[in-house]
């Protein structure tokens, strides 16, 4: 019995005649199927487009007739699709379009290519052929390429490779999709070799419809991370729109730029092109802002500070520290150029024999390299204070003068805090290694002062007594937590010693006679341990103290560390230190308790021969459990009250409530 399997198998051996036969004994019968009747159908296309290409018009009038009655089975897409193509090839002009997709299939792309092209002149080119004819139009970009030299693309492969760019642009089709992406690198490709430009392209492209794969980083062979096709492309324009004076190419792009600023936040060359294009539309305010946040990033290039010399016309001591920092950071001719021209022209006045050698450098490198002497130089070399002038050589050193104010830009984010001058100390000198003298600086904080420190030469704190008030700018390091840089340091005439770390009423809850180390208790979480030999006199468990504290960041995590103690006759909070009287619950294990849950420790409760339902006094101090992970009062003196004692005091007691 014939079965649909061996219609469909003599239809892709090419026998569509016995496939068509069988597949007619098939759909008669009663019993036939919507597989049968999909066999029928898929013959009949294969028909259909054998008669196109040969011609017979007379069978292909008859195949189209039986197909186009044909009821394809629900749920068939595929036939249906396959089905409403083949119909159209019974117009004329469809004859052409199916030779040129077997024309595509066997290689022959340009040929193909003609065809969609020749159709598109008569203007029967449809949708379907559209694509098809961009693909063909990719094949033939693609295989240009490959003609070439891996890293460069010859003048008449990119004349050709841009015509059919250009001719795909004309069809006028929109992604995303992956034709689309394919047809945006190959432009990309062209415009990093200047053949092409990447911004008009990306217009009629639309930059509105990258695909998400387009916006994802890319893998290489070499197993690197490169820019998204997005990021480049985006950037690319960018760059063409901020070196051009078209304001209307820099309203086009500027958007597209700050969309792709907030997903690729970490593309630095994205924000110089923002600045440039901030620059151009005259929000010189906002661009140099951008400048200087792109200027830590980039600190030693020197066309960052060239470019916030650009943007710092109103006042002219900051440019002219911007062009000084930007040749303090290259002295390379083919590059600084220009720099050196706008740094001469500020020395002038105060420095003519610097500001001839800066043009006699450019002049004379000009001359040797056999460019074109810029207009600036020759001004000025015909100018009176260079004739006057002998030159005087220049350096870095000579630059480095005039950097402080483009410096300070780098930290003009950061605020001004209140801080002291610490004491000297020493760290290293292990394994022979000389020891480094540095200073503590304590910074004003919210409960304990911050202590940070700098070399004790650091310039700005020489000669300074311990405890002189500061202003200073530090930044903390988010590579090492706890450590932090200090930008800016400069005296605070307001200020008192040591008024970011002002004395705090304690008590002493632990004396370490084996270390000879004091620990100071202020509030919960406020705590600090000192040597024994700063505190004068006899430090005491339960003694009232006045601290100054300072924080830091060591090996072992956060650290309080106390700057000075003294004996105070001021009575700390009763949240710290308190006196109590009440009634005690001692455990089985010798555990001692309170009414108001203040712990007596097994030591004192056995010195005291302390019981279950005795009256007791004592002193109690804050104190953290780490077993119960919980605050409480621990008592640090606790005695059992006598009944006579008792008694005078309920006595006592009653008398004061009447």
């Amino acid at each position: 019995m014939t079965t649909s399997k061996e219609v469909t198998a003599l239809r892709k051996a090419g026998k569509l005649e016995d496939a068509y036969k069988l597949s007619l004994e098939l759909i008669s019968s009663a019993t036939a199927d919507d597989w049968d009747r999909a066999a029928y159908a898929w013959c009949l296309i294969s028909l259909v487009k054998h008669a196109a290409v040969d011609g017979n018009q007379q069978r292909l009038k008859g195949y189209l007739t039986e197909l186009q009655g044909f009821e394809v089975p629900p749920d068939n897409n595929l036939l249906a699709e396959h089905r409403e193509k083949a119909l159209a090839l019974g117009q004329t002009d469809r004859r052409a379009a199916l030779e040129a997709r077997e024309l595509s299939k066997k290689g022959h792309h340009a040929d193909a290519a003609r065809i969609y092209a020749d159709l598109h002149a008569q203007g029967e080119l449809q949708t379907e052929d559209k694509r098809s004819w961009g693909w063909e139009l990719y094949r033939l970009a693609k295989a240009e390429l490959q003609t070439n030299d891996a890293d460069k693309v010859g003048s008449s492969s990119a004349q050709r490779i841009k015509r059919n760019l250009n001719d795909y642009l004309q069809l006028g089709l929109k992604g995303p999709d992956l034709l689309h992406s394919l047809m945006l690198q190959l432009a990309l490709r062209l415009a990093k070799e200047d053949h092409l430009k990447a911004l008009p392209f990306l217009r009629l492209w639309g930059p509105d419809q990258f695909s998400n794969e387009d916006l994802a980083s890319q893998t290489g062979k070499d197993g690197k991370t490169y820019p998204s096709l997005a990021e480049r492309a985006i950037q690319a324009a960018a760059s063409e729109a901020a070196d051009s004076d078209r304001i209307d190419d820099i309203r086009f792009i500027l958007p597209h730029v700050e969309s792709a600023m907030a997903r690729f936040s970490e593309n630095v060359w994205l924000k110089l092109n923002l600045i440039k294009l901030l620059r151009g539309l005259g929000r010189t305010d906002e661009a140099r802002q951008l400048a200087i946040e792109f200027a830590r990033a980039k600190a030693k290039e020197y066309w960052v500070w060239e470019l916030i010399g650009d943007l710092s016309k109103d006042d002219q001591g900051l440019q002219f520290s911007c062009y000084s920092k930007a040749l303090s950071c290259s002295q390379d001719d083919d590059f600084v150029g220009k720099v050196r021209l706008k740094f001469a022209a500020h020395l002038a006045d105060q420095h003519p024999a610097q500001a001839r050698f800066e043009v006699e450098r450019v002049l004379s490198h000009r001359a040797q390299t056999g460019y074109r002497v810029p207009q600036e130089a020759q001004s000025m070399s015909e100018s009176a204070w260079f004739g006057s002038a002998a030159p005087l050589v220049t350096d870095r050193d000579f630059y480095v003068r005039f950097t402080d104010k483009a410096e300070a830009l780098l930290f003009s984010h950061l605020p001004w805090t209140d801080a002291c001058v610490g004491d000297t100390f020493n760290i290293g000198g292990k394994d022979g290694e000389k020891p480094r003298r540095r200073r503590r600086i304590y910074v004003r904080d919210k409960l304990v002062s911050l202590e940070l420190s700098v070399p004790d030469m650091h310039p700005d704190i020489g000669g300074l007594k311990e405890g002189a008030p500061l202003l200073i700018q530090y930044e903390m390091s988010k590579a090492k937590p706890g450590r932090a840089a200090i930008h800016g340091i400069r005296p605070r005439p307001d200020g008192t010693p040591m008024d970011v770390a002002p004395q705090q009423v304690g008590v002493i809850d632990h004396v370490n006679t084996e270390k000879s180390v004091i620990h100071v208790i202020v509030a919960r979480g406020v705590d600090g341990t000192c040597p024994t030999s700063d505190y004068p006199g006899t430090a005491k468990v339960g003694a009232s103290v006045a601290v100054r504290l300072s924080r830091h960041r060591g090996p072992k995590g956060d650290r309080t560390r106390i700057i000075s103690i003294l004996p105070s006759d001021e009575s700390p909070s009763l949240d710290i230190c308190r006196h109590f009287r009440e009634t005690t619950e001692v455990t089985d294990g010798g555990f001692g308790f309170t009414q108001s849950d203040i712990f007596i420790p097994p030591n004192i409760v056995s010195a005291s021969g302390l019981d279950s339902g005795d009256k007791v006094e004592g002193i109690a101090i804050l104190n953290y459990d780490k077993r119960r992970n919980k605050w409480g009062m621990k008592a640090i003196e606790a005695r059992p009250v006598s009944n006579r004692h008792h008694s005078e005091n309920e006595k006592n007691e009653g008398h004061d409530d009447q």
